[in-house]
This record gives structure tokens, sequence and C-alpha cells, in this order.
């Protein structure tokens, strides 16, 4: 073509057509979570908040995730240099799904600090400081992705875009970092976070056997604390099923990156079969708060009732966060 674009029509592979319905049912889940949540706003606390950035953060990367046509061959011009720095690289959707995986280490550290230091919570974890980290979520997304401005460009003879890496070295060195900052980091830090947070409230139980309270979930105390192990025991699973889902891919990339694995290995059907597997984590929340958390089931039928307002609670932080017990305090002071 005279204008130097040449497009060529989607074709339907395989991993193409799981990639549609992934993005579909990632568009439709967190739209669904970002509504819920939305209706509660004036009743939100942090975990809210943080669960709603992380539905934010997943339902724009669904969005980027939806196939579309690609060029032949791009014009060597601004716009087509713009193209491979941005569109051809997908940045916006890997911008995304680093902001999803900060903002969910982000959960883990707040839900730590809301059941060990809940005289000091209101204080440590206020709405600006929810603000500024979920801000910093994507300011750190945009700069881990940067380097694709570097290294994506426009190949002179084949008038395609590619990515060229200064020198094997500084390849190593960015793969290193991405492993780092974008798996083993936030991974470690959740475990190690959702752990800590267990022990907590394990040891706040065992105050409540030590004094007798054996009231069950009649007693405030007692229901606040099942609130948070039931919080606690999603948020473990939506940990585990990030780490499942990026782990093989991420892995993968990284050994790729340490020049172990061919060019070859990133037009396979393996690794196609595993960056499907990634982006399956976009989808994957809202289908764990459904099956394993009453509360947003509960949500969900309030939002379609023709009765509506009748929950005056936040979603996913107890209505006593920050204001726990004495029961629950001694343990605290305790741990």
């Amino acid at each position: 073509m005279s204008s130097g674009w040449d497009w060529q029509a989607v074709v339907w592979s395989w991993w193409l057509i799981i990639q549609m319905f992934t993005a579909m049912l990632g568009i439709v889940g967190n739209s669904l979570v970002i509504i819920i949540l939305f209706t509660r706003r004036q009743l939100s606390r942090s975990t809210d908040t943080l669960i709603g950035a992380l539905a934010a953060a997943d339902l724009i990367a669904s969005v980027f995730m939806i196939p579309h046509p690609v060029p032949l061959t791009v014009p060597s011009s601004v716009l087509g240099q713009l193209y491979c720095k941005v569109v051809y690289t997908s940045m916006f959707r890997w911008v995304s799904f680093d902001a999803s995986i900060f903002t969910l280490t982000a959960i883990a550290v707040e839900r730590y600090i809301a059941v060990a230091y809940p005289f000091h919570f209101k204080h440590l974890v206020t709405r600006n400081r929810v603000v500024v980290v979920i801000v910093a979520s994507w300011i750190l997304g945009f700069v881990v992705t940067s380097f694709l401005f570097k290294v994506a460009r426009i190949d002179d003879s084949t008038k395609y875009c590619t990515t060229v890496f200064p020198s094997a070295e500084v390849q190593m060195l960015i793969g290193t970092i991405l492993f780092l900052m974008l798996f083993i980091i936030p991974a470690l830090l959740s475990l190690t976070m959702q752990a800590m947070t267990a022990h907590a409230l394990h040891r706040q139980s065992m105050v409540f056997r030590k004094e007798g309270n054996q009231e069950g979930l009649s007693n405030p105390s007692a229901r606040h604390l099942a609130a948070r192990k039931r919080v606690l025991q999603m948020l473990f699973i939506v940990v585990l099923v990030f780490i499942v889902c990026w782990a093989p891919s991420q892995c993968a990339y990284f050994v790729f990156n340490l020049g172990l694995l061919p060019v070859s290995y990133l037009y396979s059907p393996f690794n196609n079969g595993l960056v499907v597997l990634s982006f399956g984590n976009s989808c994957a929340n809202p289908i764990i708060y459904t099956v394993r958390y009453p509360e947003f089931r509960a949500a969900i039928r309030e939002l379609f009732s023709a009765k509506k307002g009748e929950s005056r609670a936040p979603l996913f932080s107890e209505r006593t966060e920050g204001k726990p017990v004495k029961s629950v305090e001694s343990g605290c002071n305790d741990a």
C-alpha cells in the first residue's frame, strides 16, 4: 500500500479464541466487582478500595487482551514507530498486569496491618495513603515496562516491528529485573504476609479460648475474627491462583532472556499456551469471590434484585475493622 500500512485480519487460532473468551470473562467479571463496590463506596474501607483497584487493573488488562488486526508492514514514520512501541509491544496491557500484581501485593500487606496492628490501623492505612499506593502501582508499572520504548523499533529490511536489545547482557539484566519485580518479590511478599496474618489470627483465637469466650458467632468479637478469617482464606486463594497462572510464563521468559531458549520459543504454541494461562489470572478473581465469599454472592443478588440498598456494610472489610474489642486487642498486644 502507498501509505506503508498493510493489514492482516485476525487469524483465529486456538490460543486467540481462548484469549478472546478470557478477555470477555474478565471484562464482565471485573466490571461486576467494580459496580458492586461502587454502590457501597460510602461504606468502603481500605480493603474494598484496593480490591476495586485490583478489579480495575484486571478490567483494563482484559480490554487490551481482545485480539485485533496486525499490520504486515509498518511505515517508517512517527506513527509507525509509535505503533511498534505501544501497540505491537502491548504496553498498556502489560502495564495493567503490573499494576494488578503490585496492587495484589499491597492488599496482602494491608490485611496484615489490619490484623496484627488494629490499634494503629486507622492511622497507618488512611484513605489518602491507599490512593497513593494505587497510583504508585500504576506509575511503577509504567516504569517497569518503559524499556519497551527503547527496544521496540521498525526493521528496515522487513518493514515490520521488532524488538532489539542493545546487547545480550542488557537483555539478561532486564529479564532478571522483570522476573524479580513482577513475580519473585510479589509472590514471596504476598505469601509471607498471608502467613504472618494467619499466625496473628491464630494467636487471637488462642486468646478467645483462654478467656473462655465460647459464645461462637453470637459474640461480636468472634464474628469479627470469623469475618477476617474468611477474607484471609479468600485472598490466600487469590495469591495461589496468581502464582499458578504466572509462574510458568514468567519462568520461561526469564530463561529465554538468559539466552537458554531460542528466539523461536516466542512464536511457539508452547509459549502461546503459557501466555494464555497467565492471562487467565485477570478473570479468575471474580470467580474466586463468587465461589469462596458468601457476602459477594449476596451482593450480586442484591444488585439484580428489586430491593436496593438493603446492605449497609463494607463488602470485603468487616464493619468493626479498626475498632477491635478488648479480647482481640489483648491478643494483638501479645503478638
